[in-house]
């Protein structure tokens, strides 16, 4: 099954089942599939006619979806979900796994500082991005870690270090870093194995996922403006894959999965248990070397698969989100709803149903 093909599935005349009224099953005679290149063109299909169904994920095309939901010949509608669309940045935190040669260690200690993921996050103006992909409420900021519209999540839970360049310029200084030759860009410390280079990272987004290409180019700006070289590279799926399963990435730009909404689905993810968990360290050849904060992650979801009792697994998930968030284990950027479109002719599609 190919992109542009298109699969038919027809309902067999024999089925003998009936629904509570006598009425024959299934009730769709024919649904045809087309598998669409993106999610921005299968959104487009479902606003045009052409199609009846799309997960609305990609905000920069909300608002014309809702202009054409509002009018009068529009044939479909728009449920909305809780808050689960999340977009972040992650840093390669392996020690040892994808890396090739001492710049690649260089960089994977640097990750592994809590200064540096602090002064990442404090360089983000996540205000700004928010409006910059799409304006109105649709974005808000998000500091990482459970999903607000996760039933575990609690505001108290979340440690939260505020848009700040300054501390972040300030936590660069204090880890060595200093602009020697006057280009703009921080050069790494003398005591590093990179003595005097610049300090230049690999950004990857999706070309799938849009709006990671456009919080990508955000990114470039704002951690430019605290000294940091990025370059930036859209990548297809496939590529990407490839990158996971070897290791060879330095940071991407994520639309995050649904295990930091419903944890006790995906508890596998939510730190490094499995040797492919978390995406953003994970176990190669050689032993993990786990931080600190990673033991006790581990110990708290290990405690939370196994727990039987609703009220005490909220109170694990909460210190899971302080320690996670205040380590900023990855960093959050900018958060919002999943979306429902699909063609009114479809009925009893439950409110939240995304």
């Amino acid at each position: 099954y190919k992109t542009d093909e298109i699969m038919v599935l027809r309902r067999n005349p024999y089925y003998w089942k009936v629904d509570e009224n006598g009425k024959q099953l299934p009730y769709l005679d024919e649904v045809q599939f087309e598998k669409g290149t993106s999610g921005v063109g299968r959104t487009l299909s479902t606003m045009a006619g052409s199609g009846d169904h799309s997960n609305l994920e990609n905000p920069s095309v909300f608002i014309e979806t809702l202009k054409r939901e509002a009018e009068p010949d529009a044939h479909f509608s728009v449920n909305w979900g809780p808050e689960t669309l999340a977009f972040g940045l992650t840093l390669n935190q392996s020690a040892t796994f994808g890396v090739s040669d001492e710049r690649d260690a260089a960089l994977r200690e640097l990750f592994r500082d809590v200064r540096f993921r602090r002064a990442l996050t404090q360089a983000i103006d996540r205000d700004g991005v928010a409006q910059a992909v799409v304006r109105g409420p649709f974005l808000r900021a998000w500091p990482g870690g459970l999903y607000p519209g996760s039933p575990y999540y609690s505001r108290e839970s979340v440690v939260y270090y505020p848009y700040s360049p300054d501390t972040s310029r300030n936590l660069l200084a204090e880890m060595g870093f200093e602009d020697t030759d006057g280009n703009g860009v921080l050069n790494w410390p003398a005591d590093s194995s990179m003595a005097g280079e610049d300090l230049v990272i690999a950004l990857r987004s999706s070309e799938d996922a849009v709006e990671t290409g456009s919080i990508a180019e955000a990114l470039v700006s704002l951690f430019g403006d605290i000294g940091i070289q990025i370059n930036h590279r859209p990548v297809a799926s496939t590529i990407a894959s490839d990158q996971d399963q070897s290791g060879e990435w330095e940071m991407i730009v994520f639309r995050g999965g649904q295990e930091f909404a419903v944890p006790f689905t995906y508890a596998d993810s939510l730190a490094p248990i499995t040797d492919q968990t978390p995406n953003w360290h994970r176990k190669g050849a050689e032993d993990r070397q786990l931080q600190p904060f990673e033991e006790e992650l581990v110990e708290i979801v290990n405690e939370f698969r196994l727990e039987p009792d609703s009220d005490k697994r909220v109170e694990l998930m909460a210190e899971y989100n302080r320690i996670f968030t205040e380590n900023v284990y990855n960093i959050g950027v900018v958060i919002g709803r999943y979306g429902l479109a699909i063609a009114e002719r479809f009925e009893n599609l439950p409110v939240g149903s995304p």
